[in-house]
């Protein structure tokens, strides 16, 4: 590994600049919303010509108790597309907590504006949004009763890996840096899937590729490894019952398993996006590929149970990825349009080189 996240923020601590509004007290978890915010009229805080990749981690309390603050998010990408010049929006999986009709309704009711907007967007499943009741017995959902292809419309190009179901898929995203390449995958991808992945990589080696997973680095910025770390490490996806039949699931890899079949062996991977985990919910590093290519990972999760606690329901903080017009600096910024508040600390406020 060449960086972490704890080596990586230390020098930054002192030199994040403070934006719009810091973080104040948020009351309790279970706080209700009282009341709907007027939609905020954010100014763009990076040079001109900079372009914008908006990451929306876990929504499944959003989509369970507080569905008008996942809309709200979404209203927001879509007053501020030009602006903000956002190219894309990535969901990093468990879109609800329950795997229910309900929070599947709420769920397409918000997405739809990015969608009328003329929003490319990408989603992809989480534990949550697997098996009866969200408890991932197995790899039934009902995404595709609620999201089609259709939804994916606004995206230059994108393909499925299976047709008419939309666990995973490939966008082509063009932007002032060139052509990107999004791959959007399943809780613990299966076996065929990171081969599929990797030939959607191969097949475009002028593309940068960013990939999305609901379950990759850990909060002390290990990669899942459940062959070095097991149960130390919580939530991994080879703990969930659904695999515990290979043949039924047809694998399930982790961390450590992307980055050995999928990251590190293609030399246009640059990032690697996911959620899931609480704790800090926050984490980086950047391991070297096999062919030398800096590979940037980072975990984002703003969802109810993450610490500090943020009401309501998490707060309706999300990331927005700003590719600067120098071509090789990235700036993370963490920022809630339900509070019109940016999160300063180092750990959700920082840069890195993305050649």
């Amino acid at each position: 590994m060449r960086l972490n996240r704890r080596d990586f923020w230390k020098p930054l601590g002192a030199a994040v600049v403070a934006t719009a509004a810091v973080r104040v007290g948020w009351g309790e978890e279970t706080e209700a919303a009282s009341g709907e915010p007027a939609l905020p009229d954010t100014p763009m805080d990076a040079p001109a010509g900079t372009w914008t990749l908006a990451v929306f981690p876990d929504t499944q309390n959003l989509t369970r108790s507080a569905p008008a603050v996942l809309k709200r998010q979404c209203e927001w990408v879509a007053a501020h597309r030009s602006r903000h010049d956002i190219r894309c929006v990535t969901q990093l999986g468990d879109i609800t907590d329950l795997n229910s009709v309900t929070e599947w309704e709420n769920a397409r009711q918000a997405f739809r504006v990015l969608r009328d907007a003329g929003v490319p967007y990408a989603l992809l499943p989480g534990n949550h949004d697997l098996g009866d009741g969200g408890r991932a017995q197995d790899r039934s959902t009902r995404m595709n009763d609620f999201f089609s292809a259709d939804d994916y419309t606004n995206s230059v190009a994108h393909g499925l890996f299976e047709a008419g179901r939309l666990e995973n898929s490939w966008h082509e995203v063009e932007t002032p840096w060139g052509k990107f390449l999004l791959l959007a995958l399943e809780f613990g991808p299966r076996d065929a899937v990171l081969a599929w992945a990797g030939e959607q990589a191969a097949a475009r080696p002028d593309h940068r590729v960013i990939v999305s997973t609901h379950a990759h680095l850990f909060h002390d910025s290990t990669r899942y490894d459940w062959a070095r770390f097991g149960k130390a490490q919580t939530w991994n996806p080879k703990d969930y019952e659904l695999a515990r039949d290979a043949a039924a699931s047809g694998g399930v890899n982790d961390g450590e398993d992307i980055w050995r079949k999928l990251l590190a062996p293609h030399r246009n991977m640059r990032l690697m996006l996911n959620g899931h985990v609480l704790g800090s919910g926050t984490g980086y590093r950047v391991d070297d590929g096999a062919h030398g290519q800096p590979v940037h990972q980072m975990l984002a999760n703003y969802q109810a149970g993450v610490d500090p606690k943020r009401a309501p329901h998490g707060g309706g903080f999300f990331r927005l990825l700003q590719f600067l017009p120098d071509r090789r600096t990235v700036r993370v910024r963490t920022y809630s349009p339900w509070h019109d508040q940016w999160l300063t600390e180092p750990n959700h406020h920082f840069e890195f080189p993305c050649a």
